[in-house]
């Protein structure tokens, strides 16, 4: 039989091992290829402070309208006190610290608030701990170079931030009712300590400053809904 000059009847085991190494290297190229040609996903930038707060700060127009209801319950309310609320009986602790009587009355209007939105009673001891810590339960306008930026009202709400107008910022209740909208997006707040949730929304540069004011809060809040008409 005629066997052709030079083509070796089989491989060696040299041979083979070098086919293998070559058709290994050519798989691998092949990958790399593949995945590098692949359409990938851009990375974005970690969220800043302030990127996170806008997710929970509700739309202002939204705000308006919420709060224009709570003012029309509100006012019936305060007008109809109910039968019940008057004649149940109260008991308030009183709070470790003195607070004068527009303190008072802004914590009432926030409990009232949240009252009217339904916000359990630890929603609105949140809440009144954050006036507190944010503005001394006042209504703080523009306190020229030592505001805090665009910062208003009881807590202290930015309307460059989207907040709402100076004037919306400016009203107890449109802000009390921003900062409930804005706590009520927060997951698992109920089960939070008070001045995490409230770190949640204010994202303040002292996240524990709240903590201290939670019993002055507890007490304002009793003592709101034993002189509050509104029953919830």
């Amino acid at each position: 039989m005629y066997d052709p000059v030079g083509i070796p009847r089989r491989l060696t085991r040299r041979g083979v091992k070098v086919a293998l190494v070559f058709l290994a290297m050519l798989l691998v190229a092949i990958v790399v290829t593949v995945v590098r040609t692949m359409p990938h996903p851009q990375q974005e930038d970690p969220l800043t402070l302030d990127q996170i707060q806008l997710m929970l700060i509700p739309d202002a127009a939204q705000t308006e309208l919420v709060a224009a209801q709570v003012k029309a319950r509100l006012a019936q309310a305060n007008a109809t006190p109910s039968a019940a609320a008057a004649a149940a009986s109260c008991v308030a602790s009183n709070p470790p610290n003195t607070w004068d009587g527009t303190q008072r009355a802004n914590a009432t209007t926030i409990y009232q608030v949240g009252v009217a939105l339904s916000v359990p009673t630890r929603g609105e001891i949140v809440a009144v701990a954050t006036a507190i810590q944010e503005s001394q339960l006042y209504n703080l306008g523009d306190l020229g170079p030592r505001n805090d930026h665009d910062s208003l009202g009881l807590f202290q709400q930015r309307p460059s931030m989207g907040w709402g107008s100076p004037s919306q910022v400016m009203d107890p209740v449109y802000s009390a009712t921003a900062f409930y909208l804005a706590l009520k997006r927060v997951p698992g707040w109920e089960s939070m300590a008070v001045t995490v949730a409230a770190q949640r929304v204010q994202r303040s540069a002292f996240p524990s400053a709240y903590a201290k004011w939670e019993k002055d809060a507890t007490s304002l809040v009793q003592k709101a809904s034993c002189s509050a008409p509104l029953a919830g």
